[in-house]
């Protein structure tokens, strides 16, 4: 008796993880397009344009989320960031939490994602080089054949930048695979 119960309690853990990647199949693939960023500086903002590249696929775990961002600057050389995060099935429905990234910033278990109504969103809590905390708010939601971005940075719950963008979907060859992802 016992076996049949982990026996069904495991194939009920599996069609969960099938359902999740079922629901985030729009989603994967490889996302190429550019935004504005605004950034809050005194009492000014500052406006800089934004190279931007997603890539989202399907992982044993759950799934892999990669994003790039080229700071295009007009008075010096341009800047690449680059982020990376593998995300695990959470306790509710259309959620994951955050089990591996890059950065090590996963290792807080401080960053989640969710799934409502074509948008993906991950939200990411950092204590930043200043010692202030932060928090990032990721939303990739799919419309009109694309992905529309809007990201969020708040500074010790003060709002300190907001990106908005446009991406569209690219093919991804073996032969130009992103080294970050």
């Amino acid at each position: 008796m016992r076996l049949a119960t982990a026996i069904l309690i495991g194939l009920l853990a599996a069609s969960a993880a099938q359902a999740a990647e079922a629901d985030l199949q729009p989603f994967f693939g490889r996302w190429v397009g550019e935004g504005i960023a605004e950034t809050e500086v005194g009492d000014d903002t500052e406006r800089e344009l934004r190279g931007l590249e997603v890539i989202v696929r399907d992982h044993p775990t759950g799934f892999q989320l990669c994003w790039s961002t080229l700071r295009v600057m007009a008075d010096g050389p341009d800047r690449q960031s680059f982020a990376m995060m593998l995300f695990a099935p959470g306790d509710a429905p259309h959620t994951w939490h955050a089990v591996f990234s890059a950065d090590g910033s996963a290792s807080n278990a401080r960053a989640r994602a969710e799934l409502e109504n074509e948008t993906l969103r991950v939200f990411n809590r950092a204590t930043n080089e200043n010692g202030k905390e932060e928090l990032q708010i990721y939303e990739r939601r799919l419309s009109n054949g694309g992905m529309e971005l809007h990201f969020a940075r708040f500074d010790d719950g003060r709002l300190a930048r907001v990106v908005q963008g446009r991406l569209e979907p690219a093919p991804r060859k073996s032969s130009d695979a992103a080294p970050w992802c």
